[in-house]
């Protein structure tokens, strides 16, 4: 039996949200959200898994599972969630629909391939390293990957 935990800090961030915009992005934004998350829960099943928990939290929202199979399984769950938005965003495009939702699933699958741990594109890096006889060095590759991103993130938040 799954576990659904709804933290409080979700309860606040969705009622700010609600105050803030309006509800046509609102539910675009929820609509990219929940494909994402549909997307991992679907390649959980596909790959034999099991869904243990599903945590809302300000932070997000953060699945877990029983441990993968084999590191392609993993790898396969992991970018599942991504691949689903961006299937969803050229779907969109390639019908000519430019509504939020389009956009918010570019958004939601680029945002969650970034190198961090707390995303899929991190967890992937962190799955290939662990274990590896090779870690230490991925680990030192991955932290060095990560300031390179922040630092062009923020250049071309500057520009």
């Amino acid at each position: 039996m799954t576990k659904i935990k709804i933290k409080f800090s979700f309860l606040v961030f969705n009622a700010l949200i609600f105050l803030l915009r309006d509800s046509e992005i609102i539910c675009a934004f929820y609509i990219a959200c929940i494909s994402h998350e549909l997307g991992h829960i679907t390649a959980i099943k596909l790959t034999g898994g099991e869904l243990k928990c599903i945590e809302l939290s300000c932070f997000g929202i953060k699945i877990t599972a029983s441990p993968y199979s084999s590191l392609k399984n993993g790898i396969f769950v992991l970018l599942s969630g991504p691949a689903v938005n961006l299937l969803l965003y050229i779907i969109f495009k390639m019908l000519q629909i430019d509504a939020p939702f389009t956009m918010f699933n570019l958004a939601e699958g680029l945002f969650n391939l970034l190198p961090y741990s707390m995303l899929d594109g991190g967890a992937v890096m962190n799955l290939i390293a662990e274990g590896s006889i090779y870690e230490k060095q991925l680990n030192i590759i991955y932290f060095i990957i990560r300031i390179i991103t922040a630092v062009v993130i923020v250049a071309l938040l500057i520009l």
